[in-house]
């Protein structure tokens, strides 16, 4: 007997275990919230504890267990922010469920008492949510390691599972609890009885929630329908105006209840009269017959297209440091392969556009010549010069940056990016990155010999010296100085920004607004949506074998009651074969 209440307690223990599976402390759920079950069975296979391994120890403890049963059950609170409605080919969209569980101060308490735990550590828990129907998916989260406290009051935990779903078809997507897996380390010593680790696996049938997959327009349908039927008997249910209505007052068409498929497994299925009928087999199970109906035809309205709309940004700083102005000449715009004539982006002393070749340009275009935007006017012609765009195909307006719009035979439509081509500043487009290149290398290698040369002059002695030297040697001592300065270890970020900036930015180009083509007024044609009805077939109380009937005899009998007999009727149901036509000719 004693045995008996230990293992009763240990089952509670274990109870306990199961119901923290794998979630987090957290504050109570809604009441709106969908209640489900998750029943649990222990694995096989496994060292659960000293009776043996998670599913024998489980079945036993459960036994023991108050309510009994080979398995251990829990509520479950789910709620989903799934939509109700989703459009077919709209692509997948993404949904959380959160599943909330609070254990019983009744499952708790013993736990702690007896079993001396203060908190359950989970391991490897997997969680899952099935969806089927309209679309197919798996979702599931795993937690490593979980440690829940069961000190707290009440204690409520809580698991979220989220994942993409992506409809395939019309009709119901129907979430379910999916395949749940946990390890509950335990590793406790009751009486002789030593509990390690237990490993379940628990599941639900019943529905969560639903999302319908219909065009908007389409009737609504409730679902899942589920109808009970009688063996052999046949089954109505009114369907138009109860469980199928208009959606967004678009009118449902008459007749158009229609059956699309009737049940694989027996029975018989027909439709009249906005209803639906079912002939129900002799064998009872359920039975799935699949049925559509269809609403008005819809005007689609058009949907104006849009332009594609690009940026063009020639970045510029005007860097003070003394007579230099580093400075963008030219540029070329490449669209589809095919490049503008070069765009002067400088001028000279007198203002005169720089030239755009790189072989004619002398030190007054270089040195002393400064930067210049070009006009929108100019960006356009060039534009419109080239053999992919022509004459009215794009607008070009702003002064920096540029609003690059395509139009006309261009517009209402994706174009691809304009690239920047063959842009030419006053020092070398590589220059920069050969610095960047040099000073990588001023760092000696671990263990190389290096030798002392004579310390650079300063940045002013050589600005100052700079009309006798000339631009290169002028350039080539700027770099020794800071060279020299990150070998010291002295590198400023002011000293790493006057040389970079010396190289203007290539300009850039982004797309700003995507083209898209005009969709033209349509008509949807009739907007159906498909469903299913599962007809629960049970045993009829009425009919029996055939060649059979229940008839209902009644007879009189004496009973005592109150130390006296009374007469009493009593009824029941036999199950009498018909009289052959001879045997009753006989009679006769």
């Amino acid at each position: 007997m004693m045995m008996r209440s230990l293992k009763r307690w240990v089952a509670v223990g274990l109870t306990t275990a199961v119901a923290a599976i794998g979630l987090e402390v957290a504050a109570p759920v809604v009441a709106s919230a969908t209640q489900v079950d998750l029943v649990c069975q222990g694995i096989t296979g496994d060292n659960a504890s000293s009776l043996g391994d998670s599913q024998k120890t489980l079945g036993l403890l459960s036994t023991l267990s108050p309510g009994g049963g080979s398995g251990l059950t829990f509520s479950v609170e789910a709620t989903t922010n799934a939509p109700a409605k989703a459009t077919p080919g709209a692509g997948p969209f993404n949904a959380d469920f959160d599943l909330t569980l609070t254990i019983p101060e009744s499952v708790v308490k013993p736990a702690k008492d007896l079993l001396k735990l203060s908190s359950i550590q989970v391991q490897n828990a997997t969680f899952g949510i099935s969806a089927t129907g309209a679309a197919e998916a798996e979702l599931s989260t795993t937690l490593p390691s979980l440690t829940v406290d069961l000190n707290a009051s009440p204690v409520v935990v809580r698991q979220r599972v989220s994942g993409s779903i992506t409809p395939t078809r019309s009709g119901a997507i129907i979430y379910k609890p999916g395949t749940t897996k946990m390890t509950i380390a335990i590793n406790a010593n009751v009486s002789g009885v030593q509990i390690n680790s237990l490993t379940v696996t628990c599941g639900g049938s019943k529905d969560i929630a639903t999302t319908a997959v219909q065009i908007p327009g389409a009737p609504n349908v409730t679902q899942p329908l589920y109808q009970v039927a009688y063996t052999a008997s046949v089954v109505g249910r009114s369907l138009i105006g109860k469980d199928v209505t208009p959606d967004n007052g678009n009118p449902i068409t008459a007749d158009s209840l229609a059956l699309t498929s009737q049940a694989p497994n027996g029975g018989y299925s027909a439709v009249g009269g906005g209803a639906a009928f079912f002939l129900a087999p002799r064998e009872p199970g359920l039975y799935n017959a699949q049925y559509q109906v269809c609403a008005a035809s819809k005007i689609v309205p058009e949907v104006p297209g849009v332009n594609t709309v690009q940026s063009l940004t020639v970045p510029y700083t005007k860097v003070a440091d003394n007579f230099l102005n580093p400075h963008p000449i030219a540029m070329s715009l490449q669209f589809k392969g095919a490049n503008t004539a070069p765009i002067s982006l400088g001028v000279n002393l007198v203002g005169a556009p720089s030239p755009t070749n790189a072989a004619l340009l002398g030190n007054e275009d270089t040195l002393l010549g400064r930067f210049q935007a070009p006009a929108a006017g100019t960006i356009q012609s060039a534009l419109e010069a080239l053999p992919t765009i022509g004459k009215g195909n794009v607008a070009v307006t702003g002064s920096g940056p540029y609003e690059i719009t395509f139009r006309n035979g261009l517009g209402l439509s994706e174009q691809p990016k304009i690239d920047v081509v063959d842009f030419l500043s006053w020092l070398p487009a590589d220059g920069l990155s050969k610095v960047i290149g040099a000073l990588k290398g001023a760092d000696p290698a671990p263990g190389a010999t290096t030798t002392t040369t004579a310390k650079p002059k300063t940045q002013a002695e050589i600005d100052a010296s700079f009309p006798q030297i000339g631009f290169q040697a002028w350039l080539d001592a700027r770099l020794d100085l800071l060279k020299a300065d990150i070998i010291a270890g002295a590198t400023t970020p002011a000293s790493l920004t006057a040389i970079t900036s010396l190289f203007p930015k290539s300009p850039e180009t982004a797309i700003t607004t995507n083209g898209k083509a005009v969709v033209p007024q349509t008509e949807t044609g009739p907007l159906c949506s498909s469903f299913t009805i599962g007809y629960f077939v049970i045993p009829n109380p009425n009919v029996s074998v055939l060649g059979t009937s229940v008839v209902r005899k009644c007879s009189t009998v004496r009973v005592k009651s109150r130390g006296k007999y009374i007469k009493k009727t009593v009824c029941k149901n036999v199950t009498v074969k018909p009289v052959a036509k001879k045997a009753a000719a006989k009679k006769k």
